[in-house]
């Protein structure tokens, strides 16, 4: 009777040494899956802040557009240049409107399609918001930079008079196409995947060329 009691207890304590070890397991896979769901989470909140700088961007390189153009507009001294100037305006603020509206199909607030605060997306999962908010860590500074520098080259601007601040604005101008020109492309080569947003940016490419040659154009016309 107790060599019975005796090979129960020790079947007894094999059974609960093997689920004792099954459950060590067990919580080490959950572990290994949570800190692998984490990882990946964090991922995509990073590629969703990466998106939300890259969209304000483009948000911010056309209200330094619209500005530049709106100055023009009112002291360009030839009429070439102000018809121009209202093309450059017109174009930027449609360019501005397609960002918006695709931004708001995506659930996302940029800030320089807004008012000025702070850019954000929904992005849910503690990883996820982890990775979203490293990738926007120091964007409300670069914001603010972006346009401070927009508010200089205006004050700028405006201190030209006559034909030398139709020079001026031209200049400016193919400068800043060409350097849109490069960020659109970055982005069609990062977003190549995504048929929607890319055909944004190689609509709005299209224009920006446009504008750049065009720019290039009346210099040379008015150099002669």
């Amino acid at each position: 009777m107790g060599n019975k009691n005796w090979k129960t207890r020790a079947v007894t304590a094999v059974v609960m040494t093997g689920l004792l070890g099954f459950a060590a397991h067990a919580d080490d896979t959950m572990s290994k899956q949570n800190k692998e769901m984490e990882k990946q989470g964090k991922a995509v909140g990073e590629a969703a802040s990466k998106r939300v700088k890259y969209v304000g961007s483009l948000a911010l390189f056309n209200n330094r557009q619209i500005e530049l153009a709106r100055l023009a507009e009112e002291q360009a001294s030839d009429p070439r240049v102000k018809e121009f100037a209202t093309k450059i305006r017109t174009d930027h603020e449609s360019n501005n409107q397609t960002l918006r509206t695709w931004a708001e199909n995506q659930k996302m607030t940029i800030s320089a399609l807004s008012d000025g605060s702070t850019s954000d997306t929904g992005v849910g999962g503690s990883g996820m918001q982890q990775g979203y908010e490293k990738g926007m860590d120091q964007a409300g500074e670069k914001l603010g930079k972006n346009v401070d520098e927009t508010n200089r080259e205006v004050a700028k601007l405006r201190e030209k008079q006559g034909p030398e601040f139709d020079k001026a604005f031209l200049s400016r101008i193919a400068e800043d196409q060409k350097k849109g020109n490069e960020m659109l492309k970055k982005g069609r080569g990062e977003y190549k995947n995504d048929a929607t947003f890319l055909a944004i940016l190689s609509q709005t490419e299209g224009v920006v060329s446009g504008h750049e040659k065009e720019a290039k154009e009346l210099e040379k016309q008015m150099k002669k």
